[in-house]
């Protein structure tokens, strides 16, 4: 088992993957010694990896340690790796749940970590009111466009260590390799929806063009939840000590390096087109690319993706 301690970052360092935590990515059972759940007790450890359904994805919460266990077949050590490292560099700007651990089973990942107290944004939407509504949604404008200030070492579209896309649009896709550029991450997009057609000759996509010349909008390449969600917000409830606050953006297991309009189109799939959120809350919070958002609504249904 493997015992980690993470040096502090220096607040110039944009790069968000310290070595410490690259090293760590390779272990297969981690446990983050200088976290807060180790704080308690000297002698204090995490609990047994849970026996569950190897088909089974979800979290199991242990209340009185205020942890929180998740585990699926599309957990990775990526989704743990992402949270340690954005907590890191930007906690005071990103409310992220603390880390506290890993392990791995039989290919299986569990992550361990921080339970967050409170509702998600959809719990709590109807009870709220328009202030309290647009005080929610500037915090997350601000919260991604913190993200936005993450830097790359050298540009690729991938997972933070570098491995394969985990946005759930490419779910059992082939060759979701990390790409070095976007010139190659648009190839692979043109490839896609052709890759069962009998011509060798691969055909151009002449709707890509404007996104290979940056005339649609000038386009490059930065750290994205890909999965901001109303289920993925954490928020406390309304009371008499003041608004509502965003507790913690939750659920990183598709986050990584993407085309930088990539957490706009996200956003507006993923959601009701004719719904409030999608067409007078989401503007608030980050800008619509409309272009983009249609082309990619269109490939994704092309190649067959929810």
């Amino acid at each position: 088992m493997s015992s980690t301690h993470e040096p502090g970052l220096r607040e110039q360092d944009h790069d968000l993957l310290p070595d410490t935590l690259e090293k760590a990515a390779l272990e297969k059972d981690v446990d983050f010694t200088e976290s807060s759940f180790f704080q308690v007790g000297r002698a204090r450890r995490l609990p047994a990896v849970p026996s569950v359904d190897s088909n089974r994805q979800g979290t199991l919460v242990v209340s009185e340690m205020r942890l929180l266990i998740k585990f699926g077949p599309h957990v990775t050590i990526d989704e743990a790796v992402t949270m340690r490292a954005v907590r890191r560099r930007l906690g005071h700007r990103v409310p992220v749940p603390e880390v506290f651990g890993w392990r791995v089973r039989q290919d299986r990942v569990f992550i361990y970590m921080e339970l967050i107290s409170g509702l998600t944004l959809q719990e709590g939407w109807d009870d709220l009111n328009l202030s309290e509504k647009d005080s929610l949604c500037e915090q997350l404008g601000q919260i991604l466009s913190s993200l936005l200030q993450l830097e790359q070492r050298d540009e690729f579209i991938g997972s933070v260590t570098r491995g394969p896309l985990l946005d759930r649009v490419f779910y059992d896709r082939p060759e979701t390799r990390p790409f070095d550029g976007l010139d190659n991450f648009y190839n692979f997009l043109e490839w896609l929806p052709q890759r069962f057609l009998s011509t060798p000759q691969r055909h151009r996509d002449p709707y890509l063009e404007p996104l290979r010349l940056g005339e649609a909008d000038p386009t490059g390449i930065k750290f994205t939840h890909a999965d901001v969600h109303p289920t993925n917000i954490m928020v406390s409830a309304s009371s008499n000590l003041g608004p509502p606050r965003i507790l913690a953006l939750i659920d990183w297991g598709q986050a990584g390096w993407y085309p930088d309009y990539w957490e706009s189109f996200k956003m507006c799939y993923t959601t009701d087109p004719e719904g409030v959120w999608r067409n007078t809350y989401i503007p608030k919070i980050i800008e619509p690319r409309e272009y983009e958002q249609y082309l990619l609504a269109e490939y994704t249904m092309s190649i067959g993706a929810l």
